[in-house]
């Protein structure tokens, strides 16, 4: 069963027939608008945003994706859940980092504030982004200095910061 505050749409639409999600609500929390996930077994948050992402009208898209155990009775607990945005690279910068990263992690679509790891990342898929990046934009990124970034976002202005 999926449960909306908001009323029907192209995203409970779309997770209403998902095989991966047991049931859904989406409320405004705090100053999100939250879509809360439970999934049947496992499901990223990052893979249903991206599919969201691909397939519902910007307008309709939430604030953010969260996935949660069970669906909270105090939904205002929602508002500081991690989760998922949808937020657009828009500097030069984290235009091109969203770039490296979509052609190494084999993604669509990155978004600004998206962390490396939570993407799928892995040591050697590491290597090889900061290979990438540290040529392309003329800096030197370290492997831990990436990895304590909290977002492309973060990693865009240290670059700029270094050129």
């Amino acid at each position: 069963m999926n449960i909306t505050a908001s009323g029907t749409d192209a995203v409970q639409n779309l997770l209403a027939g998902h095989p991966d999600v047991a049931t859904s609500m989406r409320v405004r929390a705090g100053d999100r608008d939250v879509l809360a996930v439970v999934p049947k077994l496992h499901v990223a948050a990052v893979d249903l945003r991206d599919e969201l992402w691909d397939t519902v009208p910007a307008e309709q898209l939430p604030d953010v994706v969260v996935v949660v155990a069970e669906l909270p009775a105090d939904t205002e607990r929602l508002a500081d859940e991690p989760g998922c945005g949808f937020t657009e690279p828009s500097t030069p910068t984290e235009v091109g980092v969203a770039d490296v990263w979509r052609h190494v992690l084999g993604r669509r679509r990155i978004g600004a504030d998206d962390h490396f790891l939570d993407l799928g990342g892995d040591s050697m898929a590491a290597m090889l982004l900061l290979d990438l990046t540290n040529e392309r934009f003329g800096v030197d990124l370290a492997f831990d200095e990436l990895l304590a970034l909290p977002s492309l976002r973060a990693v865009a202005a240290t670059i700029d910061e270094r050129r």
